[in-house]
């Protein structure tokens, strides 16, 4: 019987990538969104890889997160909680923002995970998607920043209460990768530093170890090691990638 994972945001982006790497090791994928047409397109896109299916509810209803949970009876072996979104103060309302980001990207993988809790098996796994963000501060993103830094420390206390389980609980950890996501945040900073987008873009990745942003592949390959038995040793851990810090 294939091992069931639940992928949150895994319609598109680093999450999409993570579910067609899952398909590919043989696991049995549920993609779950808000996006009801990026859902079908998912779908279909992945489909010839494995066994794929799709559930749509908002993350930011707490309501919707428990018709999911309710209705969930599949032994799980893992959760990728990566559905996130990420607002600045510098544009939008701050309290909006705060309640906004932190609705979706720590109270949602909170409640989903410990609802699911019972359908997780011994063994399994839960991989927390948080941020460079979640290790240091940035101007204008006290928000994302609090619920990335809250993410990492919801891995470390589920590691403790869940390893008598052998389940392990990880976080990873990128920092700038090749999404949508952060396409749109790399031409917003480029025109608020009276910069193009491809000078800004050579900007970051000067001083970064790979001088480029990391692919939504190359997060799901380790996203895959911490799924396998190869991963079965590591827990509590946060896990960066290709990233420097940024005192902005």
């Amino acid at each position: 019987m294939k091992k069931n994972i639940l992928i949150t945001g895994g319609n598109r982006g680093i999450g999409k990538a993570i579910a067609e790497k899952c398909l590919k090791k043989g696991y049995a994928v549920v993609i779950a969104g808000k996006n009801k047409v990026e859902l079908r397109e998912a779908e279909t896109q992945l489909n010839s890889y494995g066994d794929i299916s799709t559930v749509q509810f908002d993350l930011a209803k707490p309501d919707e997160i428990n018709g999911f949970t309710s209705a969930w009876r599949l032994p799980l072996y893992g959760i990728v909680n990566n559905a996130g979104i990420c607002k600045t103060e510098r544009l939008d309302n701050a309290y909006t923002v705060w309640e906004e980001v932190m609705a979706i990207n720590i109270t949602a993988p909170y409640q989903l995970t410990k609802q699911l809790l019972p359908y997780l098996e011994d063994k399994g796994r839960i991989i927390n998607i948080a941020s460079q963000l979640g290790k240091e501060g940035r101007a204008g993103y006290g928000a994302y920043c609090a619920s990335k830094f809250g993410i990492i420390g919801l891995t470390k206390c589920w590691a403790k209460e869940l390893g008598s389980r052998g389940i392990t609980v990880n976080a990873v950890c990128p920092g700038w990768v090749q999404t949508e996501m952060a396409e749109q945040d790399l031409k917003r900073l480029a025109v608020e530093k009276g910069l193009s987008k491809q000078q800004y873009y050579e900007q970051i990745c000067e001083p970064l170890e790979l001088k480029r942003f990391t692919t939504p592949e190359e997060v799901a390959n380790l996203v895959a090691f911490l799924l396998s038995e190869e991963g079965s040793g590591v827990t509590g851990r946060d896990w960066l990638l290709n990233t420097i810090w940024n005192q902005e």
